[in-house]
């Protein structure tokens, strides 16, 4: 929480005094922080989720895996282990109630969003969250795609499915064709900021065939060459869950697809986090260029960071001293606080700075670092060097003593018997 001081009150002053000194004091805005709830396929590795909203400082996030690539989803070694994983997370992570609910998050994020592990009265209160202001996104590209794939089910017969903005009919299928976005909603600027930026050009692939309901607002439509007739096309609709409902988002795609990824598309973060901003009734950057670039920052800050963190564990492990790396990283990390703190009030030109300084530090302990491994690693290369040239020393004297020299060897003494 952001405090501002004010000037010591004397009672000898005169009133108009203070007032006018009350009045010269800088007010500092504190933006409150964006708590949101993600249920899916969330985990590091398997969603880009965790690094967009650690790339922001406003977002205070809860992950719950329900679902996961690499192991097949449900099932693993024909057990579903998995499921009872997901439950778990659940009973964890989960708000105990419908209340808690809607006082702790804002909105609820479902990439590849499995729900059948949730029970029905946990759906239930997700429902009264949505009516109570709660926003929500899902995206429809991936095992939400058609009849026939995992999640579906769960959603067609669940109470959450009157909330959502698409109507899930056997119509809906899956398309790997490539496609481009074009956004037809221009006001307010969700989308439309980053059209002269180009997100028009970017060409993804996969996608699945949206039917929204009547009453949905398309924020953009997709156009592709295998797109049939008759298919409305959508790419992104949303729409409000009653008059004091949150805004429930339906994409066309999902958030592993190309259109998504960095290498794609470097301006996919500040779509994702502008569609938040905007249905959590918060302003949009002003200047989504500098946002943008401090955003970058702060996710090569993490990327960085992870790669020394790692580099810290090999020479520890190889008895090198890292205490003062260590300390160099806490540095950096109270840089990136200072940084974090200016962002929340909107002093982006502060913010880039100080993040700019916890960079160069990270990058600097990084090379420190690779000092401090080479020498560790240089009393491993002696040891190792020290015992191969004492065992080829201590080999090449037994040889030379018993095959050259022959010292240890003595002559055959032959004796004559008697007759």
């Amino acid at each position: 929480m952001c405090r501002t001081g004010s000037p010591a009150k004397s009672y000898l002053e005169p009133v108009w005094v203070v007032a006018v000194l009350l009045l010269l004091v800088p007010v500092a805005r504190c933006a409150e922080r964006l708590n949101i709830l993600a249920i899916g396929q969330v985990m590091p590795g398997e969603s880009v989720i965790p690094a967009w909203f650690d790339a922001d400082p406003l977002v205070r996030y809860v992950l719950i895996a329900t679902d996961i690539d690499i192991m097949g989803g449900t099932w693993v070694a024909g057990q579903p282990v998995m499921e009872d994983a997901w439950r778990r997370y659940i009973r964890i992570y989960f708000p105990k109630t419908r209340e808690a609910l809607v006082r702790d998050f804002e909105f609820i994020v479902f990439p590849d969003g499995y729900i059948e592990p949730f029970t029905a009265y946990q759906k239930e209160d997700m429902k009264y969250g949505m009516e109570n202001g709660v926003g929500s996104l899902v995206t429809m590209g991936g095992d939400l795609a058609a009849p026939g794939y995992k999640s579906y089910p769960g959603w067609k017969n669940s109470v959450l499915y009157d909330l959502m903005p698409v109507e899930l009919t056997d119509n809906m299928k899956q398309d790997f064709s490539q496609y481009r976005v074009h956004v037809v909603k221009t006001d307010p600027a969700v989308l439309s900021v980053f059209v002269p930026l180009g997100i028009e050009k970017i060409s993804g692939s996969g996608f699945t065939y949206l039917y929204p309901r009547a009453g949905t607002t398309t924020w953009a439509k997709l156009s592709s060459g295998t797109l049939p007739s008759g298919v409305p096309g959508e790419w992104l609709v949303s729409w409000r869950c009653g008059p004091s409902g949150g805004t429930f988002w339906t994409v066309a795609d999902d958030l592993d697809h190309p259109w998504w990824s960095s290498r794609q598309n470097e301006y996919a973060m500040d779509v994702f986090l502008n569609i938040l901003l905007y249905s959590t009734g918060r302003s949009l950057p002003s200047d989504i260029l500098t946002v943008h670039e401090i955003r970058s920052h702060y996710w090569h800050y993490n990327q960085e960071k992870l790669l020394l963190l790692s580099l810290l564990e090999f020479v520890d492990s190889f008895g090198g001293n890292t205490r003062s790396l260590e300390e160099q990283i806490e540095a950096a990390d109270q840089e990136k606080a200072r940084s974090f703190e200016l962002y929340r009030t909107e002093e982006f030109d502060g913010a880039l700075d100080w993040v700019e300084k916890g960079i160069r530090r990270i990058r600097t302990t990084a090379e420190n670092a690779v000092k401090v491994k080479d020498r560790a690693l240089l009393w491993v290369y002696l040891v190792e060097w020290s015992a191969v040239t004492g065992t080829v020393l201590a080999s090449g004297l037994v040889v030379y003593t018993l095959l050259v020299k022959r010292r240890l060897y003595k002559e055959v003494e032959v004796t004559r018997s008697g007759a």
